[in-house]
Formats: C-alpha cells, structure tokens, sequence
C-alpha cells in the first residue's frame, strides 16, 4: 500500500472538514475507506492512517514552538537593527536615520508577532484534525474487530 493513497485520503479528509464539518467529513472518510479498500486492506489501511496521523501530530506538535524556524533569524536580526538604531539615535549626526530605521523595526516587530499567532493558530487547528482522524480511524477498528 502505497503511503500517497493514505496521505491522499488524510487530504481529502482535512479539505472536506475545512469546508462541512466533522461529521460529514467523517462519514466521506469512513466510505471512502470501505470503497477502495475491503477486507484485511481495510484493516492494513486504517493502521497505516493512524501511524501517519500520528507522525503528524507529533511532528506538528514539534514544530508548534515557532521559534523554531526562521521566525527566529528575522527576531535576531530586528534585535540588532533595533540596538544599532539605538546608537544611531543617540548620535546627533544619525539621529533622524535611527528614528526611521527603528520605526521599521517596531513595524516588523508587529508583523513578525501576527505570523507567529496565525501559525500557533493554524497548527493548533491542524493538530486537532489530526486528532479527530486517530479518533475515527480507532472507532472504526473498533467496529471492525
């Protein structure tokens, strides 16, 4: 079984709960399931969906810090034009560049935090999904077994 067919229904399943919620997203899922597959590949493909969810879910769960990315390198850098803009405004002959200079730098110190908060909240978003698919896919092996 080929790990583009589970990450393809994992997709779907994500898309359609985007767009109509949980319960229709999860009866799509459940018959897409029994429609391609049947019998011990049911079973086969149910485990692989949850280990792949699982990865993903452990995978974003890591990632959620987001200072893990280059959102660090861009709060590093708006931290050193900040100190040198610093200086420049306590120089009487750089004084007016400085105060333009850490203009930008507050400006960019606003955009940096609303990134930081739309990914906090995207991840956390895609980690509940996630979750909800463990859900169904458990219930599911459940009623199978």
């Amino acid at each position: 079984m080929d790990t583009t067919v589970i990450d393809e229904a994992i997709d779907k399943y994500v898309n359609e709960r985007m767009k109509t919620g949980r319960k229709s997203a999860a009866e799509r899922f459940i018959s897409y399931a029994y429609l391609k597959y049947a019998g011990d590949e049911l079973t086969e493909f149910l485990k692989k969906v949850r280990g792949l969810s699982r990865y993903y879910v452990d995978f974003l769960t890591l990632m959620e810090n987001p200072f893990k990315g280059p959102e660090l390198a861009w709060f590093a850098s708006m931290i050193t034009v900040g100190v040198v803009s610093c200086y420049m405004m306590g120089n009487e002959d750089s004084r007016i560049a400085g105060i333009f200079i850490f203009s930008g730098t507050l400006v960019h110190a606003c955009s940096l935090i609303r990134m930081v908060a739309k990914k906090w909240r995207e991840i956390g978003v895609m980690i509940a999904i996630y979750r909800e698919i463990i859900e169904i896919v458990e219930g599911e092996a459940k009623t199978l077994a």
